[in-house]
């Protein structure tokens, strides 16, 4: 390759780098806000988590019981939870796509420069939750009781 083939195949990557180092902060600040809900029982039980699958608030309704059993309670916000884990792990492989995608038109440095490191290697996204199993299954038909004295 001729040096001014080299520096052009250089400046293109260097803006690519420049341009993904640039997208890296947006998606961050909008990891940083993501978040997603799950319901369950008939919508009394609510459950939100963060981007990294945690939750963050969790509301059952004072009318819970007017319609369910205290014994399903556990069920319910665990599937909630899980609802909600489920969601936010692909809100943010969508939210991560667009780097990855970059990152895979990206060249390897090493075929500018002999010996240069992969900069695709230097650019990794954060990496998405694993998605939770699908829905909830109740071990048995009682409840998990536990006394505080």
């Amino acid at each position: 390759m001729d040096n001014d083939g080299a520096r052009h195949d250089l400046i293109e990557a260097l803006a690519l780098v420049q341009e993904q180092l640039a997208d890296l902060a947006v998606v961050e600040q909008a990891r940083a806000e993501l978040s997603a809900t799950g319901t369950r029982a008939d919508g009394t039980v609510t459950m939100t988590v963060n981007a990294d699958g945690v939750v963050v608030e969790a509301v059952v309704s004072e009318t819970y019981l007017d319609a369910h059993e205290l014994a399903d309670l556990g069920g319910h916000i665990t599937a909630a939870a899980q609802d909600a884990a489920r969601d936010v792990a692909r809100k943010l492989a969508e939210l991560l796509a667009p780097l990855a995608q970059r990152r895979e038109r990206m060249p390897s440095l090493s075929d500018v420069v002999e010996g240069a490191p992969d900069i695709r290697d230097l650019l990794l996204p954060p990496a998405a939750p694993a998605p939770y199993s699908s829905g909830y299954e109740k071990p048995n038909s009682y409840p998990t009781v536990r006394s505080v004295r």
